[in-house]
């Protein structure tokens, strides 16, 4: 039974003469919003409160919630009947904007989460979204994004899920909307109401398309600054990582439907590795044709509570033996006819496998084992302690089925979303081995488990931001086997400090270490040989360098281990000295130099740059050069000198010609010189004019 809600009021009711709604139809699909369709007649109660972009309509099943959006148009025609047209509520997501911004270094659950809060600071508070379970995982889970001033649900289907894949699912808890970021399997349940032939099928219709098929595919990153060719743009491509060709194929696949290749750009991914992983990836998914299914079907739970009811997402099995068809397929689309229940239509689809191939969808492993952060109890990790509730809590049920051999002992205890393994996708079992998870089926593989022998495989491990395929004591072992006894290593997780330490001293060795330590306000790294250490020591507001030898290399300088110090345009400024047995000091214009033990300010010469001298005869002050020391040397092969203010006057060596200089040099008391030009005749090189 239907009832629908306009504003939290009963406005459709099956059988009350008042409570009428006509020809009620609803849309739905997966990633989609949906729409509500339906004629409201002058005599219902809300035909005069019904109001566009304000009333919120709802359409409850057996008293559960399938559809719940907003009024957008309500047209009346000739007999003041209104057409009205309400739209889901996920369309919520169209009425905010993200501003521009880059966004760095987040697991896609916290992406989620940061757009839905910047949606939440823009609108009402009915249409908030909080993050609900996302299970969809990015490679290194650290995404990068760009936004751009595109509406928020512009911004995750082409960010998040076009890129990851996954499904939006909009559920609600205590009065609160939450949205979900899961894949197929997780997003309905098993639903015990099948469709047959000659039951509740009415009609069928079957397509198959291999429109989108690829057998080859070329992968490309992030956008080059530099381009090979000019007046084109390069990008980040595999050849370097894949023997020079920069495309990927399945042979199957070639074998069966010849080359068809394709383009696909990733611009977030910079390394060739990582891009080579991720095109590999996509080839799988995209090598198979697609079989949808077009049902005209009867639901039989319209009929009776004894009948479980088709939902969004839900796996149904589908039998119709005259079209050779007998197998589960996901609800992709449903056209519910609320007053007309044998006109409504289910769109099953799925991708299947045809003969050419039966490869593991994961053939590609990937071992890496990699620490990412180890942090203390941060925002990440606070993210996966909310994801972790929101998926313990937000379960619909499941079934559990236990198995025991021909002697009746008891073999394993299955958790799945099927009543029985041969349908089920997600399934967590339990045996004298150990613990394992399966998100293809009770077959496997089980990417996930915990067996007795104290082995812990996991796709992903949240706690320290420890991604991994990987994690196990056995590997521990070995490792450990092949290093020397002297070898020590822990690793301490405190309040307030994480630190990490390796040591080495075989036979007489010099002892070696490493450790690292990371503090709420300093990270610190230390390497030892002996007495001889090196150190580097960050904090909020200094970092501290310690070691023999430093070296850097940059655009604009470089230093070698040497000391030999290069640089590009610099600029020093400040009070430096440098030298050996003697010194040279520079300070405030004034080169200074002498001997270290004789470093008193008449012990030793300077040229000052920033003299000044005064012209008592103009009254004009010069800026001069002036050079002190108790006695000057000068030795030259050929000696020039000029003092005049005259621009086209010459200094002349070996030469004939006259030059014009002060003389008679006096102090007039108050820092002030006075003088006299003396005018001076060479020849030949020789000054013949005496002062």
């Amino acid at each position: 039974m239907y009832e629908i809600y306009i504003d939290g009021k009963i406005a459709g009711y099956p059988g009350d003469e008042e409570n009428v709604i006509i020809e009620p139809k609803l849309e739905l699909a997966l990633n989609d919003a949906g729409s509500f369709e339906f004629l409201l007649p002058p005599g219902n109660p809300e035909y005069e409160n019904i109001q566009n972009r304000k009333s919120m309509v709802s359409v409850c099943k057996n008293g559960k919630e399938i559809f719940h959006g907003e009024i957008r148009s309500c047209k009346k025609d000739q007999d003041n009947i209104k057409e009205c047209f309400a739209i889901g509520e996920l369309a919520f997501l169209c009425d905010s904007i993200q501003p521009q911004g880059d966004y760095h270094n987040l697991t896609p659950r916290q992406m989620l989460e940061t757009w839905l809060n910047e949606h939440n600071s823009q609108v009402e508070e009915r249409k908030w979204f909080r993050v609900g379970i996302v299970t969809i995982h990015d490679t290194n889970d650290s995404l990068y994004r760009f936004t751009n001033r595109e509406n928020t649900l512009d911004a995750i289907r082409k960010k998040l899920i076009e890129k990851l894949g996954g499904y939006l699912r909009i559920r609600k808890k205590d009065g609160i909307r939450y949205l979900d970021w899961i894949t197929l399997p997780e997003y309905g349940k098993y639903c015990e109401q099948s469709i047959e032939y000659g039951m509740n099928l009415l009609d069928y219709a079957e397509e198959s398309s291999a429109e989108d098929l690829a057998t080859a595919v070329i992968p490309l990153g992030a956008r080059l600054e530099q381009s090979a060719i000019e007046g084109l743009e390069s990008y980040v491509d595999i050849t370097s990582v894949n023997e020079g060709i920069d495309y990927l194929y399945i042979p199957e696949a070639v074998e069966h439907y010849g080359w068809v290749r394709k383009v696909v750009t990733w611009n977030d991914v910079t390394l060739p590795e990582n891009l080579k992983r991720k095109g590999m990836q996509w080839l799988i998914d995209n090598q198979y044709e697609s079989l949808v299914l077009e049902l005209t079907a009867v639901d039989l739970s319209d009929l009776g509570n004894e009948y479980d009811a088709f939902e969004l997402g839900d796996v149904v099995h589908a039998s119709a033996w005259p079209y050779g068809m007998d197998r589960t397929f996901p609800v992709q689309q449903m056209t519910i006819y609320l007053q007309e229940p044998e006109k409504n239509k289910l769109t099953l689809g799925t991708t299947v496998r045809k003969t050419y191939s039966s490869q593991v969808k994961d053939s590609v492993k990937h071992m890496d084992v990699q620490l990412e952060n180890v942090r203390q109890t941060t925002v990440w990790l606070q993210s996966a302690i909310d994801n972790a509730t929101q998926m313990m809590t937000g379960s619909k049920g499941g079934y559990k089925v236990s198995e025991y051999d021909e002697n009746g002992r008891w073999l394993r205890d299955l958790y799945m979303n099927a009543p029985n393994k041969e349908d089920a996708t997600l399934v967590m079992q339990i045996n004298m081995n150990g613990i394992g998870f399966s998100r293809e089926g009770f077959d496997g593989p089980y990417k996930n488990a915990w067996t007795i022998d104290g082995v812990l495989l996991g796709e992903f491990i949240k706690a320290g931001s420890v991604t991994a395929e990987k994690l196990s004591a056995e590997y521990v072992a070995a490792v450990t086997d092949e290093i020397d006894t002297a070898v020590t290593a822990k690793f301490d997780v405190a309040e307030g400090l994480i630190s990490a330490e390796v040591t080495r001293a075989i036979n007489q060795e010099v002892e070696l270490a490493a450790a690292i330590n990371v503090q709420a306000n300093q990270i610190a790294l230390r390497v030892t040989e002996g007495e001889v250490e090196a150190l580097i020591e960050e904090n909020a507001d200094s970092i501290r360098l310690k070691a023999n030898q430093i070296a850097w290399e940059s655009r604009y300088s470089s230093m070698s281990p040497e000391g030999i110090l290069k640089c590009d345009s610099a600029e020093l400024s400040g009070t430096f000295k440098c030298g050996s047995s003697h010194y040279i000091y520079v300070e405030d214009g004034k080169i200074k130099g002498g001997a270290k033990d004789l470093f008193t300010e008449s012990q030793y010469g300077y040229i000052d740059y920033s003299a000044i001298v005064r012209n008592v005869s103009t009254g004009m002050r010069h800026h001069g050069m002036n050079v002190n020391s108790d006695c000057i040397v000068l030795r030259a092969k050929e000696l020039a000198t000029i003092a005049s203010t005259d621009e086209s006057a010459t200094a002349f060596v070996g030469g004939n010609g006259t030059l014009r200089i002060p003389t008679d040099l006096k102090a007039d008391g108050d820092g002030g010189l006075s003088w006299t030009i003396q005018p001076i005749r060479f020849e030949n090189g020789i000054m013949i004019t005496q002062i």
